[in-house]
């Protein structure tokens, strides 16, 4: 019987468990279909991106002198709204610099009269809510997030922060130990190093947007100059208030105008923002860390603002020489010559100042030299040729794609709309900067590139550590300048 099993398995067996061959599946007959070319990713074809339609907003000046926008979004039982404040450190007083970030700071954290920051805190932890404040370089922000039905409550703890803060010296203290730790901190990062000195010497370190926070400055800030810092550019006519959720316009305009009927303070209209000057600030320039195994660097100039007629073809050029992947610069140093961890150019551009054009990344400490070499002679390259028609329109797309991001929620809509606003930009500045972008051509690319890149004034700032840079860094061609990283010490501390 076991002879007979065993026979039965062996004939049902597959003939290549008996040694022969395998059989072979026979092959379907081609048909005119069969022999057409596979397509590749190449062949696919979009349809271009539409025109950005913005939704409509409620816009009103209240008596008081504050102006409101509203935008009623129905997707969430949710509330949020921000107030914007011309206001920031590029105002602080030369001997203070960090007024106006421990203002922002202790707007919040100080509590308001009837309530300290901690009590808040609470308060707004169990409504699952949120009301904060800060001051950045040339604006200053308080906002507040709630659900519906905590709308009311959370409105009235924003209002008394926006409106009456107290400045407690307990958290005036706070905040000023906690900056002062990261003054201490400000070395730590060779990669922050690079990007801090590379800003301050383009902008220039005596000016507001080439300075910073020292122990000096910041032990000379008091409780009384908070106050009066907040009570100079906090008042109706110089803040803009954006509303947006799930609300009724006219009931949520009524509400906000009985909340801040009481604030009428009145103050002489905000000066203009100091301007940034303009110089180059060329040569290289070496932050010694001698505890990194990689060089962190950042080469470039001064950029420019988003008025620009030239920012769209600026943006192309800067995504073709640096923007990802498939650019110049990646290309080269990081794939080819294998010698960076990470590279990148971009046109900064701002809304009411020169931004920073900037080619940064690092490399190993031994390929330094050779790194920043290769992006001298990318830099030439684009300023001496046109970019390729594959080159223009992968960095178009990329650019005009972005955009799908501008208006994809209503909270993004009014938060554009706020900025545009708030730095006297026409509502449609999107709609003219898509035009724009799609009309750039590779003569543009080109002009821009010789006329607004200026290699031979670039700032080259290098942190790392000399000894293992293979090759010394005046190679490049200008004397090297050593970068003071000593923090000065408080007044009268050793």
């Amino acid at each position: 019987m076991k002879t007979l099993v065993t026979v039965l398995i062996f004939a049902a067996a597959p003939a290549w468990t008996q040694g022969a061959a395998p059989a072979r599946a026979p092959r379907p007959a081609q048909t005119a279909a069969s022999r057409l070319p596979v397509p590749s990713v190449n062949d696919l074809k979009f349809p271009p991106l539409g025109a950005i339609h913005i939704p409509d907003v409620e816009t009103v000046t209240l008596p008081n002198g504050m102006k409101l926008f509203l935008l009623e979004d129905h997707e969430l039982p949710v509330i949020n709204g921000s107030a914007r404040i011309r206001t920031g450190n590029l105002f602080d007083p030369p001997d203070k610099i960090g007024l106006a970030t421990v203002t922002g700071m202790v707007m919040r954290t100080g509590g308001t009269r009837t309530k300290t920051g901690d009590r808040l805190d609470l308060e707004l932890e169990d409504m699952a809510a949120g009301v904060e404040a800060e001051i950045g370089e040339s604006s200053g922000t308080v906002s507040f997030n709630a659900l519906k039905e905590n709308a009311d409550e959370v409105l009235g703890a924003f209002h008394d922060v926006l409106t009456e803060p107290e400045f407690r010296q307990d958290k005036v203290d706070l905040a000023k130990s906690q900056l002062s730790s990261s003054i201490a901190r400000r070395n730590d990062d060779a990669h922050g190093i690079a990007d801090r000195e590379f800003a301050n010497i383009a902008y220039g370190r005596d000016t507001p947007y080439g300075w910073q926070i020292e122990y000096a400055t910041l032990n000379r800030i008091g409780r009384q100059d908070l106050d009066d810092f907040y009570h100079r550019y906090f008042f109706p006519a110089n803040v803009t208030l954006a509303v947006w959720g799930d609300f009724n316009t006219a009931e949520m305009k009524a509400k906000i105008e009985k909340l801040f009927a009481g604030w009428t303070p009145k103050q002489p209209p905000v000066p203009a923002f100091p301007t940034v000057r303009e110089r180059a600030a060329p040569g290289t320039y070496l932050a010694v860390k001698t505890d990194v195994t990689q060089t962190f660097f950042v080469m470039g100039q001064l950029g420019g603002d988003l008025r620009d007629k030239d920012y769209p073809a600026l943006e192309v050029m800067s995504d073709i020489l640096g923007g990802g992947f498939r650019s110049r610069l990646f290309q080269r140093v990081r794939t080819r010559m294998g010698d960076a961890y990470e590279i990148s150019a971009d046109w900064g551009a701002t809304y009411d100042h020169p931004g920073l054009f900037e080619i940064s990344g690092s490399t190993k400490s031994a390929s330094t030299v050779e790194t920043l070499q290769a992006i001298q002679e990318e830099v030439a390259k684009i300023r001496s040729a046109e970019v390729s028609d594959d080159e223009l329109k992968t960095a178009k797309e990329t650019a005009l794609n972005s955009l799908v991001f501008a208006y994809d929620t209503r909270a993004k809509t009014l938060g554009r709309l706020l900025t545009y606003e708030y730095y006297g930009y026409p509502r449609d500045f999107i709609q003219q900067y898509q035009k724009a972008l799609a009309a750039v051509t590779k003569a543009d690319v080109l002009r821009v590139a010789q006329q607004r890149l200026h290699p031979g004034t670039f700032t080259v700032v290098a942190a790392g550590n000399p000894k293992n840079f293979g090759k010394a860094l005046d190679t490049l061609g200008s004397a090297v300048k050593t970068i003071d990283l000593t923090i000065p010490p408080a007044e009268g501390r050793p």
